[in-house]
């Protein structure tokens, strides 16, 4: 229940303060005086977009504050799954700075739009004349037969189901474009692929590659060379190194004399294993050419084949031609992948739609059994609200396939006057009798249920006489279950309410503001006598006034 309302620097609102009880209030005042203006205030705190051009003074902080009574409504749960902190009378804020930006809060704890409007939509319901355009809306009868079939929860799970299934379905066709933009790549994917593959990167080496190309191509004048080395130092003559044995042999027997002779001995020695090893290296290499089973023409052929693809794909090395083609095997292997992928996402979509098929069969047949019981309750009120000749019902149907609301498709008919055909709501009733539909639609919802209040706004515009009257017995009914809060110009429904408001302009400091004032019982009958006829003083309106309130 909505206990305080407080605004600040709002529009032509300076600030006011509004205290709101149980029971019925009534809201009324001149076009004009800012009642609209009170209503934006409060849908700016339900979590509603902000119009930045309602505040005028940009100079100062703009803020709306309200205070419900949470202790009826079993929201506890709700705070500590959201990780709020939870007190029955609980205060959400919201406020603009100078800058234009706002911020939401809930007990004090910053929160974001959505979490305030998910609270907020469980507390209170605010209806406009606007509000009435739901009733043509299709989806519109779902919520009321699911509200009244307590089908809230199957139809939550199955809507959250719902979505998933799109989410997938969304994933499936994502993953077939990706997967014909890889069809039409794949074949030149494959074809470069295979150029890569008949190279085994792995063992190659292009230095190596090159260095044995080239001494292939000079291997007679190579052989030739090795062997005249390896002659030069092993003739079985007495050859370069065994002639640097004997001197250093020689040198030995007196290196011990002077240090001179020991360093010219022990260099002679290093020079000696020097060439005993380039004698060893040339003997290696010579022995390697001469055994060796390499075609150098395949060599060279390997080589050729790697410098294309280098400057093919425009790379410098073996191990970016070896990433290029890593990357060519993920992409061949990512459109194998994706076949595989959208399949068993076809399997999860065929389960999901099973599943979902039997749940909306579910929850139409819920649906369809309120329907006569909820027919019978509308058309009652109808008659008690003028429309004793008028009908309406509610005509659902199964659709082939599931949708958004199930397998339900329904639409509310009408008949105006007995004895004619039923006809689309939307198609022939008028906008008196829409308010009128409205209204007896949201007094059997508040039987079924949780929410403690309710706002008309103005819904009653355009309807007078013994039907004013029959609308204020409604509302006045749905107050004795719930807080009915209505910002009217009838006179019949103002004179409902156990409190009234009235809503007025007024200079200060040479501006007109917007202020609200409650209204004592004397002050309450010159206001619905000046709704009456104009004149606050005119003795039959007062009269009629007092026999309203009376």
């Amino acid at each position: 229940m909505l206990k305080r309302l407080k605004i600040n620097n709002y529009a032509l609102i300076d600030s006011i303060e509004i205290s709101f009880d149980k029971g019925m209030t009534s809201i009324t005042g001149e076009t004009g005086a800012g009642k609209s203006i009170i209503l934006g205030g409060l849908s700016m705190v339900l979590g509603s977009r902000i119009d930045n051009s309602k505040i005028i003074n940009k100079n100062k902080k703009c803020f709306v504050e309200s205070e419900f009574d949470l202790r009826d409504q079993n929201l506890v749960n709700f705070f500590k799954s959201n990780d709020l902190d939870y007190d029955d009378i609980t205060i959400i804020r919201r406020e603009v700075n100078e800058s234009g930006k706002s911020r939401a809060f809930i007990n004090d704890t910053p929160v974001k739009l959505d979490l305030l409007s998910s609270l907020t939509n469980k507390l209170i319901d605010v209806h406009s004349q606007f509000n009435n355009l739901n009733i043509l809306d299709s989806n519109f009868i779902f919520l009321i037969l699911d509200s009244l079939s307590k089908n809230q929860d199957k139809y939550s799970v199955y809507l959250n189901r719902f979505k998933s299934l799109k989410v997938i379905e969304r994933q499936i066709d994502d993953k077939k474009i990706i997967r014909d933009k890889l069809n039409s790549d794949l074949d030149y994917n494959k074809f470069l692929f295979n150029e890569f593959d008949e190279l085994n990167f792995d063992n190659l080496n292009v230095e190596d590659l090159d260095n044995k190309v080239k001494e292939g191509d000079n291997i007679d004048q190579i052989k030739e060379i090795l062997s005249h080395i390896n002659n030069e130092f092993n003739t079985s003559e007495i050859g370069i190194s065994e002639k640097i044995s004997q001197i250093i042999k020689s040198l030995s027997k007196v290196a011990n004399t002077s240090s001179r002779l020991n360093d010219l001995t022990q260099n002679l020695s290093l020079v000696n294993e020097n060439l005993n090893q380039i004698v060893n290296d040339s003997e290696s290499i010579l022995e390697d050419i001469s055994n060796s089973n390499e075609n150098i023409d395949n060599l060279r052929d390997t080589l050729d084949k790697i410098y294309s693809l280098q400057n093919k794909h425009k790379v410098d090395s073996i191990d970016k031609l070896l990433k290029l083609k890593q990357d060519l095997a993920k992409k061949i292997s990512s459109h194998d992948n994706l076949d595989l992928e959208i399949e068993q996402l076809e399997v999860k979509v065929k389960l999901l739609n099973t599943d979902l098929l039997l749940m909306a069969n579910k929850i139409h047949d819920k649906r369809k059994s309120i329907i006569p019981e909820f027919e019978i309750l509308m058309n009652k009120n109808l008659s008690e609200l003028g429309m004793e000749k008028s009908n309406i019902k509610i005509d659902l149907s199964k659709s082939d396939t599931i949708q958004k609301n199930g397998v339900s498709e329904g639409k509310f008919l009408f008949r105006s006057v007995k004895g004619n055909h039923y006809n689309e709501l939307k198609e022939i009733a008028s906008g008196g009798e829409i308010s009128r539909v409205m209204l007896s639609i949201k007094s059997i919802l508040s039987n079924f249920t949780k929410l403690s209040s309710i706002i008309f706004d103005e819904i009653d515009t355009g309807i007078s006489g013994s039907v004013s009257s029959k609308v204020a017995e409604l509302m006045k009914y749905m107050s004795d279950k719930m807080q009915v809060i209505v910002i009217t110009h009838t006179p019949q429904v103002a004179s409902k309410g156990d409190f009234h408001f009235k809503v007025y302009k007024r200079e200060e400091n040479n501006k007109v503001i917007t202020d609200v004032k409650l209204l004592s019982d004397k002050e309450r009958v010159n206001e619905i006598a000046e709704m009456l006829s104009g004149d606050k003083s005119n003795k039959s309106a007062n009269e009629l006034a007092n026999e309203l309130l009376n």
